[in-house]
């Protein structure tokens, strides 16, 4: 087991008494920043005061659990801080998933009120639900004067982040105030926070990435910079952000910094960063040795920390090197964060030896409460381990593998269940085979993740049809699933492509051979691989139908007159700069946009960047 000894922090209060503190030491810094606004922390303060007194008057209270859905901007902070003061919880949604999986989280969670601009109210129009449509300038004066923020205990909870799990549906965690600010205070001798510091909000505010970015920077009294969504999916752009904000920490999925440090590798500007922090999968060791090699270990320091939501965020800490790489074939993870214990257990429940892969277990002051509204879910993955201590200790069994050679450095080997970690989310594949199965004449899906040439990946599912469908009939059978894929799951759950099957190759148990289904992925006519440059119609196809969530019914249909708007757009030309490498120029389609216009474009970009 590896733990430390060190004794706990004392508690501070909750976060956004934490930050109140901060705004009255610091009330003229600037505390967030979004594209040409800002507000300082006297502001931000006086702001959520003005939304949080008119929810307390309304009834909310501690305990009370609200929900949270903004488009990426200041008045997002403003609604997690104006939650959190009147003594709730915010359960964060992203505006972008599909109506599906939200009306699942609004149902699950039986929240009863959500916050949320005024142009999303479609998004929760029920008749036991009600929606508090927020804008800054409608709440100018609706605090009273003598209204001061509800206080909460160490255990109250602070939100509620809904996760692919187990079952096949999301469930929601519960992380308490207490849980996040033991995180940063056990984490500042590594760190150094301070009010000098300059954080990028780069995450979705429901992923809880978000929850180190955002209160790295509030806590401490530094700025938060929210990065645009089209920015997040455009490595040069964003990189620039970097730049010219003075970005100091850096939080980055290893699928997100690979394009960073490829930018970064034949721009070399002059950065402020300190730490750039990479979590939420493996990382690629070959970028981190480049990075290395060419950016130094001191400044930044590249980091590697291992997290679940179910820890609170983070649960190891691992400064990374060119010795500590090549130390193990596996992601290192480092040590735990000092009030957190890490034990690998065999399937017996005993500790494994050195060198021995077992399960990885976190217990702990990171351990969150459980799950929202499942008991017995939260008795199966926080049981409480008897190791001969006069108290047991509560933990979170993680289903992930890891192994230690000398009881103090870890590494990650990989799940010891079906879950996937891809681009930094957590994905459980039986919730997509799910939905496929669903889809009338498919069965037996299977849903893997695939590498891909460039070294990345992504998904594939792998679906049954009846014996003598015709190819016309496999077709339709392929666009119907596919799109009622990306209508029911968020994007980053959708596979790229579908391939259908009389039958499952097996293995000699009898059990369906997954090496032998990603064989027949890769021996597909290179036109139908989705990862190949030959195949980049298809995939700009899926791009369009993946932003404008419904399938594109003819490829001449003008794009506006077929629904699509100015913003779905930009977010098309940057998933395409993001997947191909080329920017595609507006002003070719003067005369009217379609999809085959569009692919004819980027096909001549392909084209003339291959020359």
């Amino acid at each position: 087991m590896s733990t430390s000894a060190d004794a706990p922090h004392e508690f501070r209060g909750g976060l956004h008494e934490v930050f109140r503190q901060r705004a009255k030491e610091l009330p003229s810094r600037t505390a967030v920043e979004f594209g040409g606004e800002s507000l300082t922390y006297q502001e931000l303060d006086g702001s959520s005061d003005r939304l949080a007194g008119w929810l307390t008057s309304r009834g909310v209270k501690t305990g009370d659990v609200i929900g949270l859905c903004f488009p990426r901007g200041i008045d997002m902070v403003v609604a997690v801080l104006s939650i959190l003061k009147a003594g709730a919880a915010y359960l964060p949604i992203d505006p972008d998933h599909p109506s599906p999986r939200t009306h699942h989280i609004v149902e699950h969670s039986r929240v009863s009120l959500v916050v949320a601009p005024p142009e999303l109210a479609g998004l929760f129009d029920r008749p036991d639900l009600t929606l508090v449509a927020y804008e800054r300038s409608a709440f100018a004066d609706t605090a009273p004067p003598d209204w001061t923020p509800v206080a909460v205990p160490e255990d109250a909870s602070a939100y509620v982040i809904y996760t692919s799990g187990t079952t096949g549906k999301p469930h929601g965690v519960i992380v308490r105030h207490g849980n996040v600010d033991r995180l940063f205070r056990e984490t500042e001798r590594w760190f150094g926070f301070s009010q000098a510091d300059v954080w990028t909000l780069f995450h979705s505010i429901a992923f809880d990435f978000s929850v180190w970015e955002l209160w790295g920077a509030l806590l401490y009294g530094g700025k938060v910079v929210i990065v645009p969504y089209v920015t997040t999916r455009t490595p040069e752009r964003f990189y620039q952000l970097v730049v010219d904000k003075g970005g100091t920490v850096l939080s980055q999925t290893p699928t997100a910094f690979r394009s960073f440090d490829a930018v970064d590798a034949h721009r070399s500007a002059d950065l402020s960063l300190r730490h750039i922090v990479l979590g939420g999968e493996p990382i690629d060791k070959d970028v981190a040795a480049a990075w290395l090699a060419r950016r130094g270990e001191s400044r930044p320091r590249l980091v590697n920390m291992y997290g679940i939501t179910e820890t609170t965020v983070h649960v190891t800490y691992r400064p990374l090197t060119p010795d500590i790489l090549e130390a193990s074939e596996h992601s290192p993870i480092g040590v735990p964060i000092p009030d957190l214990t890490i034990r690998l257990l065999d399937d017996a429940g005993q500790p494994v030896a050195h060198g021995e892969i077992g399960e990885i277990h976190v217990g702990g002051a990171g351990v969150a409460a459980g799950y929202l509204h499942d008991a017995d879910l939260t008795a199966s993955r926080f049981p409480h381990l008897d190791a001969g201590d006069a108290r047991p200790e509560r933990i979170y069994r993680t289903g992930d593998l890891g192994v230690t050679y000398d009881g103090l450095e870890h590494f990650f080997v990989g799940r010891a269940d079906t879950q996937i970690k891809l681009h930094g989310y957590r994905i459980d594949p039986r919730e997509i085979e799910a939905v496929a199965d669903a889809q009338p004449g498919l069965s037996g899906s299977v849903v893997l993740k695939v590498s891909r040439s460039d070294g990345d990946a992504h998904l594939v599912l792998f679906s049954l049809c009846g014996r003598g469908t015709t190819p016309a009939q496999r077709d339709a059978a392929r666009e119907a699933v596919m799109t009622r894929i990306r209508e029911s799951l968020p994007a980053y759950m959708c596979p790229v492509q579908c391939i259908l099957l009389e039958e499952h190759p097996r293995n000699h148990n009898g059990k369906v051979d997954h090496d032998s289904l990603r064989a027949v992925y890769h021996a597909q006519d290179p036109s139908l691989r989705l990862d190949t440059i030959d195949g980049y119609s298809e995939k700009v196809r899926a791009i369009w139908e993946q932003v404008l969530r419904k399938p594109v019914v003819s490829s001449d249909m003008d794009f506006f007159e077929g629904g699509g708007t100015s913003l779905d757009l930009i977010r098309i030309m940057a998933e395409t700069k993001n997947q191909f490498s080329v920017e595609v120029d507006l002003g070719v389609f003067a005369e009217g946009l379609s999809l085959d216009l569009y692919v004819e474009q980027v096909g001549k970009q392909l084209a003339s960047e291959a020359d």
